[in-house]
């Protein structure tokens, strides 16, 4: 139990578990799939390795052939247990090359979706590593060699698979009597860090009894009170319940947002595209040493980890190519991992082209660059704390510097280049004034009336405040002296401040004083759709007056929703319109699609802007979603203001 807390089986109690800090601050794990798909290690270029038994339940000619060519057209797959034989695997050797490579956590695959563990599990008698040629715990072995490092060390863990008797003809004696024993015994016995649920997709967490499974996890299991786990409990699950959020070949989908940085997420891939070793990959298809240490970048500095998997042979050989590039990985880290380890996302993460992390305690700035210029390097909206030194990450060089207004100007020796190398990233380490937090406002409304309130214990902390659509950092002149209420809706814009402390970012609030002609007509259709056109034509289930575009709870697979209303525009002026779903949408306006995110997909981002004049505009949001994971977040920029969303006091269901 976390922090003495006992969770009970359902997600509300569960996903009020907060990430253990340890993993957040890791920021870098490897991932190993390794198993019977690793004798043939074979697939298309492109595609997944591991699957091969996939391929050839479901007639992949590519597949099929090279395995008639190779192993003959009638041999099992589950006869490679006997051509597994992994005579060179050494797990201290594989423990130290992940502390070399700088990993702070490793995830082996105990169990993939073809059923064959890397235990030797009671559940899958005479088709695990220690009952065929292997004859070895490999799983137990690496764990404990893992541990002796002092690195965290857990497992990878497939909820289905592809060729079990019982699945999916008997999901409940497959779950009952298969599944949860089997993965509550490798839990029981390797006490593992971190958990790598998978294959989730294909039932919900309900058949799964993932919520049982959790509470017991949390509660009575072997594990340490830190147990991490991510998000891959059911086909409804991922980015909302479970651990930390997990994308895989995605950091830049755009489905990032602040559950994201509070729940801590994680992006998962290989070197190359297989996990599992692919033979038919060659050099010019992995990574370079050099994007890999720029992806690593990329994710951390948007608060996230890199899992970043290695495809072992059968016989135990790490292959070079990833060897050299766990190394070179290693190398970088040992000198710039200050920058990396134990840091925290900063509110700006980006300027440019340089990229940002922050201390904990917020008084040291990092910021990654890949060119250094000649002269001098200007870091626009920062500025270094008066009398500190500025220098890069692996020298003992004092840099010369000043802020300008509120950039940050440092002057670049003719040396430096010299001295520095040649890395794939520079670190500059820039002393700053720590930040305050947000402020945290209470608004309750009641008889036409809001009362706002901020909470805060430190009376050395003040508050700045303004209303209305624009945030403008200088212009907050109202100062905050406790509880008071409005009468009128607006965005109520505010911000903490203390001498030596930078301000706190803006925050801008609804106050959603409504009137009865507030809200937006929401219709909700029941059906399998490919796009938005097709459930408009589906089957109504109901009609009701909504005031946002929140899902409807009762709603699991196979519905869709429309939201029809009216948006009010008080400033002339240019709008930008975004719709994040899982699967399609659709945001009009005046009848003319403005966002067009339609289709089957997983979550995705999409924008586009429209002018508007000052008045009431028609406005509609399309949305459905078919099997899986939903989700649906809509957004709007204007004159004056970033990203947020539509405040209730802005639609309306009629014209009057």
């Amino acid at each position: 139990m976390l922090n003495g807390k006992e969770y009970t089986p359902d997600w509300e109690s569960l996903n009020s578990r907060p990430t253990p800090e340890w993993f957040k601050d890791a920021k870098f794990g490897i991932f190993i799939h390794w198993g019977l798909y690793s004798v043939p290690a074979w697939g298309p270029k492109g595609s997944y390795a591991e699957w091969y038994l996939s391929g050839l339940i479901n007639k992949d000619e590519a597949r099929l052939k090279y395995h008639a060519e190779n192993y003959g057209k009638d041999f099992p797959y589950r006869n490679f247990i006997d051509l597994f034989t992994p005579v060179n695997f050494n797990p201290d050797e594989w423990a130290q090359l992940f502390k070399d490579a700088g990993a702070r956590y490793v995830v082996l695959t105990s169990k993939h979706h073809d059923g064959f563990c890397l235990w030797p599990s009671t559940e899958s008698k005479g088709y695990n590593s220690l009952d065929g040629a292997a004859k070895r715990d490999l799983l137990g072995d690496l764990n404990q060699a893992v541990k002796k490092k002092g690195i965290k060390s857990g497992f990878y863990y497939s909820l289905y698979e592809w060729q079990h008797p019982d699945y999916p003809d008997n999901v409940e004696k497959y779950v009952n009597e298969y599944m949860l024993p089997q993965f509550k015994d490798a839990v029981q016995r390797y006490r593992p860090d971190i958990i790598f649920s998978d294959g989730e997709w294909d039932r919900d967490s309900q058949q799964w009894q993932s919520e049982k499974f959790l509470a017991w996890l949390y509660n009575d299991s072997n594990a340490p009170q830190d147990v991490v786990v991510n998000d891959r409990w059911g086909g409804e699950t991922r980015f909302k319940h479970g651990g930390y959020f997990s994308t895989e070949y995605d950091p830049n989908s755009g489905a990032l947002d602040e559950q994201f940085i509070i729940r801590g997420w994680e992006e998962c891939r290989g070197m190359g595209k297989s996990f599992g070793y692919n033979q038919n990959e060659s050099l010019e298809d992995y990574n370079t040493s050099e994007e890999l240490i720029k992806l690593l970048v990329d994710i951390v500095t948007r608060g996230g980890n890199l899992l970043l998997n290695i495809g072992p042979k059968a016989d135990g050989t790490i292959p070079k190519v990833m060897v050299d590039r766990l190394l070179d990985i290693g190398s970088w880290l040992e000198h710039n991992g200050e920058a990396v380890y134990g840091t925290m996302m900063n509110r700006v993460s980006q300027s440019g082209d340089i990229k940002f992390t922050l201390s904990k305690d917020r008084r040291e700035l990092f910021a990654f660059l890949e060119k250094i210029p000649d002269k001098e390097l200007i870091i626009k909206d920062v500025n270094a704390t008066a009398d500190k030194k500025i220098s890069f990450l692996g020298t003992s060089i004092d840099l010369r510097w000043q802020n300008k207004n509120e950039d940050l100007v440092i002057d670049i020796p003719k040396t430096l280049n010299k001295t520095l190398g040649s890395p794939p990233v520079f670190v500059l380490k820039i002393p700053v004034l720590p930040y305050l937090d947000d402020p945290d406002v209470d608004i309750i409304i009641e008889n036409d009336l809001a009362e706002i309130t901020v909470r805060s214990d430190d009376s050395h902390i003040g508050y700045l405040y303004e209303f209305g659509d624009k945030i403008n950092n200088q212009k907050l002149s109202m100062e905050y002296r406790g509880p008071f209420t409005i009468e009128k809706a607006s965005m109520l814009n505010i911000k903490a401040v203390a001498d030596g402390y930078q301000s706190s970012q803006v925050i801008s609030l609804p106050v959603n004083i409504l009137t009865k002609n507030n809200g937006m007509i929401q219709k909700t259709f029941q059906g399998q759709w490919e796009n938005c056109n097709q459930m408009l034509e589906g089957k109504l289930r109901n009609e009701k007056i909504v005031y946002n575009f929140k899902l409807d709870p009762i709603m699991k697979n196979d519905f869709g929703h429309s939201f029809i209303g009216y948006i009010k525009i008080d400033e002339e002026g240019t709008y930008n319109f975004r719709t994040v779903s899982d699967d399609g949408s659709r945001l009009l306006i005046n009848g003319v699609i403005v966002v067009d995110n339609d289709g089957l997909h997983s979550r995705k981002t999409v924008s586009d802007e429209i002018p508007l004049k000052t008045g009431k505009h028609e406005f509609e949001v399309q949305y459905f979603e078919r099997g899986g994971q939903e989700s649906l977040d809509v957004l709007w920029k204007g004159p004056g203001f970033d990203w947020r969303k539509i405040p209730a006091f802005k639609l309306f269901y009629t014209l009057n």
